[in-house]
């Protein structure tokens, strides 16, 4: 079972050109199972399209598709479409979905958690996969999504499921001598921001949840963002507990035309299960 995580960054490229179809061939090239999607307008359509963008892509891919609302116009940019939020893609059948929104913060846009539960091809056992994108400024905030979302996660504590998505916060696991801490805050501050304390993902896993990456990464982790090159690993995929011994392989995909499809690259897990 392949499980891919990807924000399309509303199929805008780093060229800053919009064009689902190299989104869509990124896919395509990972020979994902479960695609988790984050930034998606739905139901936007482009120029050449007879059907909204993610109904497309999926009708191409052979996959069902469920969408969630996080936030609607005119919050969302100023873009085609009705809202945005995230977006799930499966080679099999999702039974049901549902789309949950987290705790708001205010000054902060509203963020979602988008819940699928999807039955496996042996016609008897369902995964179910949650797709989430937290706020990409604060810290504080993220946190407060966080509890929010475990909420609704904790019904499954014993069940195996993924939560996979644009977390927007960085893994201390990544960073763990003080020189490699000290060089993340170089990176930052030439940025023009500040570093800050990271507590969603230490949060994450006293949940009982696994970053895939921490047990079977194989490669370069950055995935956001690619402008010219990812400098931030922020997008992940973890698993519950019941999955961990499925994990044979979690890579980023950063095959043509990656780099240029979105300002983030997807990550992409082989579980064995």
């Amino acid at each position: 079972m392949r499980l891919l995580t990807y924000n399309i960054h509303f199929w805008e490229g780093t060229d800053g050109v919009t064009d689902v179809e190299r989104t869509l061939a990124v896919i395509a090239a990972s020979g994902a199972d479960i695609v988790g999607l984050n930034e998606v307008y739905h139901p936007s359509r482009f120029q050449g399209l007879d059907r909204p963008a993610l109904e497309h892509m999926a009708a191409r891919l052979g996959m069902h598709f469920a969408f969630g609302q996080a936030q609607t116009f005119p919050l969302a940019f100023n873009r085609p479409g009705r809202s945005f939020g995230n977006a799930i893609l499966s080679r099999w059948p999702i039974l049901a979905s549902a789309a949950h929104h987290l705790t708001p913060v205010e000054g902060h846009p509203p963020r979602g958690l988008l819940e699928a539960r999807i039955l496996l091809p042996d016609g008897q056992r369902t995964l179910t996969v949650y797709v989430t994108h937290l706020d990409a400024e604060s810290e504080d905030v993220r946190l407060v999504q966080t509890q929010s979302l475990l909420s609704w996660t904790g019904r499954d504590r014993a069940r195996p499921h993924v939560l996979m998505g644009d977390f927007n916060a960085y893994s201390p696991a990544d960073y763990p001598t003080p020189a490699d801490l000290e060089n993340l805050r170089r990176t930052v501050e030439a940025l023009g921001l500040s570093l800050y304390e990271p507590q969603v993902v230490p949060r994450l896993l006293r949940a009982g949840y696994t970053d895939a990456w921490a047990v079977c990464g194989e490669g370069p982790g950055a995935t956001c963002c690619n402008e010219p090159e990812p400098l931030f690993r922020i997008d992940y995929v973890f698993v519950s507990q019941p999955l961990v011994a499925a994990l044979r392989r979690c890579r980023r995909w950063d095959a043509e035309p990656a780099l240029v499809a979105s300002d983030h690259l997807p990550v992409l897990v082989e579980l064995e299960w």
